[in-house]
């Protein structure tokens, strides 16, 4: 006796496993698998995930990654008002090993090309390749229904060089603890329509003395990073999102980038100001804003306007450039009740094609959504 599988019935999987295909300028095209289990703690009503995931790429880049976000207890004893948790723990830990060009840092040198120097930006980029080991933990304890504050703690383990212009000694390790406190008063955490997420971080982080062609050495660096979101429901079930992110980055070294390059903050990419290759523009400072737009179009799809803008900065020599321009559209299907979208996007952006770094279009194939 065959049993049909109805649409509903795969909405309502509590856990899935599916092979995975990803597509990102960074990337090239990503083939691996995920698996993912979505539950309720006990008297929680928002839902927690876990996520294991790997991936390989056309361009030797992969990748072993578990994370998940995970809600503990409930503040309100009344069912019918909207459940709050007493604490939440977010983790992510893996390993990767990313071979991809390094661009310098962008505003040392304006868009110049000075070979291999190390300084400035590279037009054509040179190979670059990083291995890394990390682990990241943040433990927010909430203070009333929407409101939480709490540390959060970082590792990161990594070798990486750059062709004919660095390779480390040794091993960088960075160990970081901060503080983060978050706003979130979302009706859904993977596919919002209302409400408000909002995120303060900083983070004091020790790096150990790696040698550097400079002589410079690393010790204290710290991060500060804001993330705001709002969500705002309008007729006929559209959506309008909008984002604004930064991060600012403080070192105890006064020249070289080198050495911190991989923890530099940098724009775009598929989470970021889509049709930038988040590879190009990595300094100090970043700051971002980005909206969507959010159609229904029938059952479990919808669509997507989106554009943003924004730029990267060095805080020792602060001067305004051109900001990168990111716009397009994207397609959406959900893949369970969690509300959980595969994502198609579309993008392009103003960044000068003749660099041959950026494609005028760029395309991303991933799940869930960008903010």
């Amino acid at each position: 006796m065959s049993h049909a599988i109805s649409l509903d019935s795969l909405l309502n999987l509590p856990a899935m496993g599916v092979p995975v295909v990803n597509y990102s300028p960074e990337s090239a095209w990503e083939f691996g698998a995920a698996a993912q289990g979505y539950f309720r703690m006990p008297q929680q009503k928002r839902t927690s995930i876990v996520q294991l995931d790997g991936l390989y790429s056309l361009k030797h880049q992969w990748y072993i990654n578990t994370q998940g976000n995970l809600y503990f207890g409930n503040r309100v004893a009344d069912s019918s008002e909207r459940s709050a948790p007493n604490w939440q723990l977010q983790f992510r830990a893996g390993y990767s090993n990313r071979p991809a060009y390094y661009y310098g840092t962008y505003n040392d040198s304006h868009f110049s090309n000075k070979g291999n120097t190390g300084i400035g930006m590279l037009r054509h980029g040179t190979p670059y390749d990083l291995q890394r080991g990390y682990l990241h933990l943040h433990a927010p304890i909430y203070i009333g229904q929407y409101f939480a504050l709490g540390p959060m703690a970082d590792m990161l383990i990594a070798r990486f060089s750059i062709k004919d212009i660095y390779t480390t000694v040794r091993p960088l390790v960075q160990l970081g603890v901060g503080a983060v406190a978050q706003y979130d008063s979302r009706d859904n955490v993977f596919y919002p329509t209302k409400g408000i997420f909002g995120k303060l971080s900083a983070m004091a982080a020790w790096t150990n003395k790696v040698e550097i062609p400079e002589g410079q050495q690393a010790t204290i660096n710290g991060l500060l990073s804001v993330d705001f979101r709002q969500y705002i429901p309008l007729p006929h079930d559209f959506v309008f999102a909008w984002q604004l992110k930064g991060q600012f980055m403080l070192s105890s070294y006064s020249i070289s980038h080198l050495t911190l390059y991989p923890m530099l903050p940098r724009l775009g990419g598929q989470d970021g100001i889509r049709g930038v290759n988040s590879d190009m523009f990595r300094d100090d400072i970043m700051m971002a804003v980005q909206a969507e737009l959010r159609i229904p179009i029938w059952s479990v799809f919808r669509a997507t306007l989106f554009a943003g803008v924004g730029d990267v900065y060095d805080f020792h020599n602060w001067h305004w450039e051109i900001p990168k321009v990111g716009y397009g559209i994207g397609l959406r299907a959900a893949i369970n009740r969690a509300k959980v979208n595969l994502r198609f996007d579309v993008a392009r952006s103003n960044v000068d094609p003749r660099w041959n770094t950026i494609s005028a279009y760029s395309f991303y194939l991933t799940a869930t959504e960008a903010f």
